[in-house]
Order: C-alpha cells, then structure tokens, then sequence
C-alpha cells in the first residue's frame, strides 16, 4: 500500500467532483500509449469500479490520480468537499498487502497513524477501533508471517483506514485471495466504506466482484485504454454480495458487461 499525502501538482485545484480527468494521455517509452484521451469525474462518496482487459491502463490509472505515473498530456484534478481547507490524501491499496514483515499487526497499523498526523497518545485509541472494525481482535501482536492473506489484507485496510485518506485507490485489493475470501473481503468492504462513504475507485478484473460492489462500472477497452461504457449499479445499499449473485439482473448486467469488453476467442 502507498500513502500519498498530496495529490499531484497538477491535481491541486478544487473541482466539484472529488475526482476529475479531463483528456488524460499517457504514453510509456516514447511511443507505447497506454491511455488514450480519458475523461471521468468521480462523485464525493461514490464507489467506482473499473473493468477491462489485462494491459487497458486500469493500473496506470490509478497510478497518474495518486502521482506515481507522469501524464503525457490532459488534466487530473484531485479535491471536492473532503479536501476543502487543504490538499487531499490519496490512499493506495495494491493487489498484494506491503506490511512491514517485522512489525505486528498493531505496529503496521500505527504507520497509518503516523503519516495521517494524529497525535501519538491517540495512536493506541485508534488502532484498538480499527482492529475491531475489521475483526482481528486476539491477532494484535502476530507477524504478518503467521496471518493468512485474508487477515494480511485486512490489516493493510486497517492501515490505509488509520491514514484516514481523502480517496481510496484500490487495486486489485482481494486478486491474489481465493474465491470464498474474496467474497468474505468484499462483504468486510462495503460494510467498512458504508460508515464512512469516502469515494473509491476500485480496479479489477473480476466482472461479479465489480457489479457486486460498486455503484458504477466504468468499462475500459483494450490499449490504449479508452472508456467504452459506464453502468450505474441500482442495487439498493446495503447489500450482501454473496446473495446478489443470484439476482438474475445480476447476471444480465454481468453479461451485458462481457459483452463489451470485446475479448479475443
């Protein structure tokens, strides 16, 4: 997980939106466009989902919006509400968790606490509340060695919650666990961002696990990564998204979805 304490130079100035790209090229090793012309606005507590083929720029993405990754050309606009006052804090949270290997549950959580500027003597308050939220009470002083990768990604949620960020950038969080703990994370997701509603921008490629949680599908095309479609998820909050799945809109939103994704064979 990277915690970027403020946005991108260019990002710098407030728009409505939390999130605003406006045009956005990136090109890798002088000629290889990995992003073409990209334009969306991200609404203040929306939870977005972004879908597409492997190589579309999803990852890139993520990655101009938090700084890591120069644009070629176009506009990224980080602020809105949430941000008023001050610059926003991006929070990254990548496929595989990037704990400490030395440092316990309680001690990865605290870096979140450090780099969001809380006072030290609230440190312990505050992680004790997150490892509640996220439901690790009895592993506070375990290694991230002795966690399986569910209980690893929890805590690198915990730590990114302890940042207590303007956005949340999720890449992939749950791609690396099996079937039954991605469902299980997705469920621990909702019910976390439910209680504070900040906006999430969240890349993967599995096509349920986006309908299932997201308010938005954004569909990109194959490189360069373009937007090709944008579909609003009209299932009511809360929701479980074990029992969605058998929705039958569920499967038609799914299936309009591979439809456009255009795949080969």
């Amino acid at each position: 997980m990277t915690m970027t304490s403020t946005a991108p130079e260019r990002a710098l100035a407030a728009p409505e939106a939390p999130l605003s790209i406006r045009g956005l090229t990136v090109v890798f090793s002088g000629d290889v466009t990995a992003i073409d012309n990209l334009s969306l606005d991200i609404q203040e507590g929306e939870f977005v989902a972004i879908v597409g083929p492997s190589g579309c720029g999803k990852s890139t993405l993520l990655k101009v919006v938090s700084g890591l990754v120069p644009a070629r050309s176009g506009e990224v606009r980080v602020g809105g509400p949430a941000a008023a006052g001050g610059k926003p804090k991006i929070g990254f949270m990548f496929q595989r968790d990037t704990l400490l290997p030395w440092a316990t549950v309680t001690s990865n959580i605290a870096v979140g606490c450090e780099l969001s500027g809380l006072p030290k003597e609230q440190h312990a308050e505050r992680i004790a509340s997150l490892i509640a939220l996220v439901r690790l009470q009895g592993y506070e002083d375990r290694y991230p060695a002795a966690l399986s990768g569910g209980m690893r990604q929890r805590v690198s949620l915990a730590r990114l919650l302890a940042f207590e960020p303007d956005m949340f950038l999720m890449d992939e969080p749950f791609g690396a666990l099996d079937y039954q703990t991605k469902i299980i994370m997705g469920r621990e997701l909702l019910r976390i961002w439910e209680a504070s509603r900040r906006s999430i921008v969240f890349v993967t490629h599995d096509i349920e696990e986006a309908v299932a949680l997201a308010d938005r599908v954004i569909v990109m095309s194959a490189r360069p990564g373009r937007i090709v479609a944008s579909h609003a998820v009209e299932f009511e909050r809360p929701r479980d998204p074990r029992s969605l799945r058998g929705d039958p809109r569920f499967g038609a939103l799914v299936q309009k979805i591979w439809s456009e994704l255009a795949l080969p064979g």
